[in-house]
């Protein structure tokens, strides 16, 4: 029979980026010796949700095991903050647990990284910057990055483009009330201009897709025309960019040698751009 136990050390295991992993058995560790670690991704826990957590401890204990490292002065927990804190309210006074030492602080930080993000547990901003840090410490790309986590690589590209978001803004998606589509599309737009959209997506209730026709319309009415150039250019600048959907310059000298720019606002907005010329990447 599979027990809990055994499938948690084997993902565990799995989810260990570098170097042998000795079986780790689950030892019953005194609360008070561990702390939390200081490369935790995860900061945020609603009172609610561990208050909930807390009385089905008390019924049934901790199902799973957290992980923690030892330190000269106790336990430093890699991953499970939240079944730790949880477990302080329901009083207990030991928690299951597997002590992996032999992890470096890099490892460390993959590891409750991977197990927050299976887990759903935390908000999209501190997903964002723990996949970015993983991404800067192993010089990853995207899709490696999600290989590396079990995620696809737009599950990936569509997290870290959240930092380019106003600090307002990443407050509003953390707190849910701004969704994520909502965030992916606010990412592509100017960070001067984003709170204002913000504001319009959650006073008037907008839909994703009602999002992506304002900001689309209003960077249509945006499109600006250099003066004095010939009206034949002004008319093939117009007629590319209602083509492309997207912003387009053309200049050019007396020889006819020149530059043809397209501006784009977000990766999905160049995909679009792709498209509509055809090309289809290999």
């Amino acid at each position: 029979m599979v027990t809990n136990t055994d499938t948690y050390n084997k993902r565990m295991s799995r989810s260990k980026p570098a170097g042998p992993a000795s079986p780790a058995a689950i030892r019953q560790i005194p609360i008070d010796l561990i702390r939390p670690g200081s490369q935790q991704a995860r900061q945020h826990f609603k009172p609610e949700a561990l208050a909930e957590l807390a009385r089905s401890i008390r019924e049934s204990g901790v199902i799973q095991p957290v992980v923690l490292r030892t330190r000269v002065w106790g336990y430093e927990l890699l991953a499970g903050e939240r079944r730790w804190r949880a477990a302080q309210l329901a009083e207990l006074h030991e928690i299951p647990a597997i002590v992996r030492d032999d992890l470096s602080d890099t490892e460390a930080f993959v590891v409750g990284l991977i197990e927050n993000l299976q887990r759903e547990s935390l908000t999209p901003m501190e997903a964002a910057s723990g996949l970015k840090r993983l991404g800067e410490v192993f010089e990853m790309t995207h899709e490696q990055i999600g290989e590396r986590i079990g995620k696809s690589r737009e599950y990936v590209s569509n997290y870290l483009r959240l930092l380019n978001l106003a600090p307002t803004v990443q407050a509003l998606v953390n707190e849910g009330h701004v969704m994520l589509g909502h965030a992916k599309v606010l990412a592509g737009v100017p960070i001067d201009e984003q709170i204002r959209w913000a504001d319009e997506v959650i006073r008037m209730k907008l839909t994703v897709r009602q999002l992506e026709r304002r900001v689309s319309a209003s960077r249509d009415r945006k499109i600006v025309f250099t003066p004095g150039k010939p009206g034949d250019w002004q008319r093939l600048e117009r007629e590319l960019s209602d083509h492309l959907a997207c912003p387009v310059t053309v200049q050019a000298d007396a020889s006819g040698k020149g530059e043809l720019r397209v501006k784009f606002h977000s990766l999905d907005e160049l995909d679009g751009v792709l498209a509509r010329i055809g090309y289809v990447a290999r």
